[in-house]
């Protein structure tokens, strides 16, 4: 196993109806569905994770243990926690991952106003002009 730690990015919102420790976890997941973490990475320690999200450490013990427990991570006694990548979890997680970012987009979009026909013209409108400067070699 590699020993390259990483931090992550993500916001907690403590507020939030989602608990917290889902929140997290589902950070993680993200983080690994994404590729910013990859195979072997090792997670932040429990107590530097507590620390950064000013959440107690038996949180993210159970974030952690969770994980292990749907095949993303695994422990080495002593080392940590480090990514393990399951393919079909990778690919189930990543297709749910798409779909609450494009149903989130979705609903503030609407919300905004925007009728699902606008939002689609957008998004051709964004892949055309994607497909030109590709084109152009930009």
């Amino acid at each position: 196993m590699k020993s390259k730690t990483k931090i992550l990015e993500f916001r907690v919102e403590v507020k939030s109806a989602v608990p917290v420790y889902e929140q997290i976890k589902e950070a993680v997941k993200y983080h690994i569905v994404s590729g910013t973490l990859v195979s072997g990475d090792q997670l932040m320690s429990i107590r530097d994770m507590a620390a950064k999200t000013k959440i107690h450490p038996n949180t993210i013990a159970k974030v952690y243990f969770q994980l292990e427990t749907e095949g993303f991570v695994e422990s080495s006694p002593g080392k940590g926690y480090f990514v393990k990548l399951n393919k079909k979890k990778f690919s189930n997680e990543k297709t749910k991952a798409f779909k609450k970012i494009v149903r989130e987009f979705i609903s503030k979009s609407t919300k905004m106003g925007f009728s699902i026909d606008e939002v689609y013209s957008e998004l051709k409108e964004i892949e055309n002009e994607r497909k030109t400067k590709k084109l152009r070699g930009e």
